[in-house]
């Protein structure tokens, strides 16, 4: 490739990911000039569709953002709405919850693991050719997704779109012997978790490592590894409450994207996977603890396809917390599981914002309520949408790095890159910018 052509090169679209996205970067004089992340989801509007309905409604509307992370919505939700109302759910509602989130953890990453990043080192093309040459990982696959499922169809009601979570309380709460089998299939899961992450750690990173993201998680409850808390931390040393998440985080429109695109204080973020090990590894324990001491984000390493294993390190964390709680939840009277444990709020005017740690990074949902408990102003910030800026500048820089490599080398360079985000492009086209006529 000369250093005096112009270039551009194009990837019309991205396989192996949630939906739909393109990658176009231009190169003059041998620089790259221009990186442009393209999602081309059809567009969607949940924030102006959910505007009049009651406050009991938005966390099932809301789940139909995205299937695989629909638990992770219908929370967040709820829990932006419990804020406002000033609710607070007992000891036994709260477990449910994280069990719930966990099953779609365990559910999505073994999916991306698996089925869509295991090829990009395995150098096989397609899932069907992973399927037959490689019947121990697609049988870990299948085990550690049938369990994600099973976990979130017994507490949720269904696999995907829970119906059993509410504000105020959960409409079911399944009995002991329900959760029994879900212990079964946690222990007969937990070294196939374990076995994956001593996979991944037999391949090098396909790029160079790049040059060091800035992280950004929420701080977990209670002191212990998790998914739910109230204030954000930042690797830049700063950390902020969620219901001030607009004073740090900038989310706009781009012209050449149906996604938008959001930075913390004005610079390209990472979240997910590894931006919570590299923030909150110390608040692991059990396996999950000992894997990612002997993994290389131990020693610092952000190479941004390590988020694969920083994934598979959060499903060995999932499962053994998954059966933590079951065995809690075991202890508990059996006629308290009779009955439902739904509080009916009152509405009380006001906003308010929840947020999780969705398998991709942490999502927020904002509402303004009226006095009638009515939506009056929704927003949501999704975890792809924070990382895109992210993956166009690690773009740029893996295109620097192999500029003169053959076009299918890099491409493949560019696809295994961002694949190891995991983008969920269907979250991501969430809202675009409207112009009135």
């Amino acid at each position: 490739m000369g250093n005096s052509e112009k270039k551009r090169i194009e990837i019309p679209e991205i396989c192996r990911v949630e939906g739909h996205s393109a990658v176009y970067v231009e190169i003059d004089q041998g620089k790259v000039t221009n990186v442009q992340l393209d999602v081309f989801e059809g567009t969607r509007f949940f924030e102006q569709i959910v505007i009049g309905h009651h406050f009991e409604e938005i966390p099932h509307i809301t789940s139909r953002v995205c299937a695989i992370c629909s638990s992770g919505h219908v929370l967040a939700a709820i829990n932006a709405i419990e804020h406002i109302l000033g609710f607070h759910p007992n000891t036994t509602v709260s477990l449910f919850r994280e069990l719930l989130h966990l099953g779609m953890v365990i559910e999505s990453h073994a999916t991306h693991i698996c089925a869509l990043a295991l090829p990009d080192f395995l150098n096989i093309p397609d899932l069907m050719e992973f399927a037959s040459a490689h019947k121990e990982e697609f049988s870990t696959w299948t085990i550690l997704r049938n369990l994600g499922s099973a976990i979130q169809t017994t507490v949720g009601g269904r696999a995907f779109h829970p119906v059993n979570m509410h504000v105020g309380g959960i409409s079911r709460c399944p009995s002991g012997d329900e959760l029994k089998p879900l212990l079964e299939k946690l222990s007969f899961a937990q070294q196939k978790a374990i076995d994956l992450c001593s996979l991944l750690m037999q391949f090098q990173p396909k790029v160079r490592r790049t040059t060091e993201p800035t992280f950004l998680a929420l701080i977990p409850n209670k002191g212990k590894y998790g998914f739910f808390g109230d204030t954000v931390k930042s690797s830049d040393g700063w950390e902020q409450s969620i219901q001030n998440y607009r004073d740090y985080l900038s989310e706009k429109s781009v012209p050449y994207s149906h996604a938008k695109q959001s930075k913390g204080r004005g610079k390209p973020l990472m979240v997910g996977s590894m931006a919570r090990l590299a923030l909150f590894h110390d608040l692991l324990d059990g396996q999950a603890k000992h894997i990612y001491q002997s993994s290389p984000l131990a020693s610092g390493d952000t190479n941004t396809i390590l988020n694969n294993l920083a994934q598979a390190i959060e499903v060995v964390h999932a499962i053994e917390r998954a059966q933590e709680i079951i065995r809690v939840l075991q202890e508990v009277e059996e006629p308290q599981f009779a009955h439902p444990e739904i509080t009916k709020l009152k509405p009380i005017a006001g906003s308010g914002s929840g947020a999780v740690e969705c398998p991709r990074g942490t999502l927020y949902h904002y509402y303004d309520i009226d006095e009638a408990g009515k939506i009056l102003q929704a927003d949501m910030v999704t975890p792809s949408a924070q990382n895109t800026a992210r993956i166009e500048l690690d773009i740029r820089e893996v295109v620097d790095q192999t500029l003169g490599k053959t076009s299918d080398q890099l491409e493949g360079n560019l696809e295994t890159l961002i694949r190891a985000y995991d983008p969920c492009n269907t979250c991501a086209t969430h809202m675009v910018s409207v112009n009135y006529l």
